[in-house]
């Protein structure tokens, strides 16, 4: 749901009677798109399961001598009062609204380089027009962008989103009730987890109470305020819809927690205030599964206020950079075939998938196929939850696994290192051998990696193992989700590096699951498949 660019074109002659051609038609051009998150500008495709790690960003520093962590926990008004049960029917809430609505305010950012063109350019008519594209000295080169925050002190410490705000060149804040304008400085952000926290010169500024978001409920009355295109303090009202939204549900956040509502969130409504029956801060309002034209279908998502808060925290205690644990593995759920082949009989755990070299799990000892069944003594039954409760924990902190490999229940110690910027540095890498494709298992042939299958799989030289020459469709193992250009690093926990001791490996199993360890791009994945 990250905010819509303003259209900017400089002043031409040309340009201008295109826009003003365009303000008629508009309305009318809106164009079909698929259903997508939407975390920018345009709705997007939602990505797959395994997404390649974010970029690394460089975090911004705290404004100098602006704030600590301690100063920015007495700023807040905390209200964690449960809310009174339901009972008679409410008819009205304007009194509620009416204290929270001027706490959110209007952001406007500018960032350099060329702006993204509306989609009405890609009509037939301007293609026409234009069929290499506008001319350069047409082409704006700023790009405007609106969201909205939530003022949480009167002092003026605003929360938002870091995409509201990331690489702005000049940030504005209006408010809504009293029309005033303030220039605005940013104090820290986190483009891991889109939280950001900016500053205006104010005093006596209206302030929304932060409540607790991790006692909210399925069913809760919720009110998503902000600016959705540009029409300033909109409310819309729905109710929680779920709870615990991971990154791999939203997949536009490294590390999420989300709030599902269908209170109507749109473009504009980024950094705005989620609030409850109370008038409380219990989220702030950050994507939508969009629909045709990127516009909202009940399904919007919030970023939980204390998660926010708690974000700011670790931001200034950390120098404008949240650090964050790392063990140094790729996790996947634990499918029923996958439990059965390890020999694992309960309904709980969370298979570890790969093990990067040089890592606290490396050192420790952990092993792509164990199976994590507790955290710091808490189960672990949700790969995207331990990742997210693992980040949380401080680097250097010495934590405990209760591990399950071979049969046996093992207890493993270790200290968390400090996630790195780019997790892929820690790619391993081995030598290969050149060879003919050969028949792996029913449907399946693999090959070697030589240079040839490199460059057809677009392979890098980094990847070790054997390569999936081809799956026939119909097949146990396509199934089971084996691909052509994955890559076999294990079978039945045994490396491979040539097809001959995959072969070898295959020949040497008796059971009925055959535990395959394949790469593809920067994802590890273990599939179980049923050979017998």
């Amino acid at each position: 749901m990250k905010t819509v660019p303003t259209f900017a074109i400089p002043n031409h002659a040309l340009t201008g009677a295109l826009l003003l051609f365009c303000s008629a038609l508009m309305p009318c051009w809106a164009q079909e798109k698929g259903p997508g998150v939407v975390p920018g500008p345009k709705a997007v495709e939602p990505k797959p399961q395994a997404p390649k790690p974010a970029e690394a960003k460089k975090p911004a520093a705290p404004a100098p001598g602006k704030i600590t962590s301690a100063e920015w926990n007495k700023k807040l008004t905390f209200d964690q009062t449960p809310l009174a049960p339901g009972g008679a029917a409410v008819t009205s809430y304007a009194d509620m609204l009416a204290k929270a609505t001027p706490a959110v305010v209007t952001i406007f950012s500018k960032r350099e380089g060329n702006a993204e063109l509306p989609d009405f350019f890609n009509e037939p008519f301007f293609k026409r027009l234009f069929p290499d594209g506008l001319p350069e000295d047409q082409m704006p080169d700023v790009q405007p962008v609106t969201g909205s925050g939530v003022i949480v002190s009167a002092d003026g410490y605003i929360l938002t989103n870091n995409h509201v705000v990331e690489d702005s060149k000049g940030l504005r804040v209006e408010l809504q009730g009293d029309s005033r304008s303030f220039e605005a400085t940013l104090v820290v952000s986190d483009p891991k987890s889109d939280v950001a926290l900016i500053k205006i010169d104010g005093k006596n500024l209206p302030v929304i109470p932060v409540g607790d978001s991790n006692r909210l409920r399925v069913g809760d009355v919720m009110f998503a305020i902000g600016n959705p295109f540009g029409l300033a303090q909109t409310v819309t009202m729905g109710i929680v819809s779920a709870l615990g939204r991971s990154a791999t549900d939203v997949q536009i956040v490294d590390y999420a927690n989300f709030i599902q509502t269908d209170a109507a969130i749109n473009r504009g409504n980024s950094g705005g205030a989620l609030i409850d029956a109370a008038g409380r801060l219990v989220g702030i309002n950050t994507a939508i599964q969009g629909g045709a034209g990127g516009g909202n279908v009940g399904i919007g998502f919030a970023i939980p206020s204390m998660m926010a808060v708690e974000m700011v925290e670790k931001l200034l205690d950390g120098g404008g950079k949240v650090r964050r644990g790392f063990l140094g593995v790729s996790l996947q759920p634990l499918e029923p075939d996958l439990a059965e082949a390890l020999g694992w009989k309960e309904n709980y755990g969370v298979a570890i998938s790969h093990v990067y070299p040089n890592t606290p799990a490396s050192k420790a000892g952990l092993k792509p196929s164990d199976i994590i069944l507790k955290y710091n003594g808490v189960r672990a039954e949700d790969p995207d939850k331990l990742r997210l409760t693992i980040s949380n924990t401080r680097p250097s902190e010495q934590v405990t696994f209760e591990v399950f490999r071979n049969g046996d229940v093992r207890t493993v110690s270790l200290s968390l290192a400090e996630l790195p910027d780019d997790p892929r540095d820690f790619l391993g890498s081995a030598p290969v051998v050149p060879g003919a494709p050969q028949k792996f298992l029913e449907g399946v042939e693999i090959a070697e990696l030589d240079s040839a299958n490199r460059d057809k799989f677009r392979l890098g030289e980094d990847v070790v193992g054997v390569v999936v020459e081809s799956v026939k469709p119909d097949s146990v193992a396509a199934d089971a989700g084996l691909q052509a250009g994955m890559v076999i690093v294990e079978v039945n926990q045994v490396p491979v590096v040539t097809v001959a001791e995959a072969l070898k490996a295959r020949k040497e199993f008796t059971g009925t699951v055959l535990l395959l360890r394949v790469s593809e791009g920067d994802s590890r994945s273990i599939l179980a498949v049923r050979v017998k």
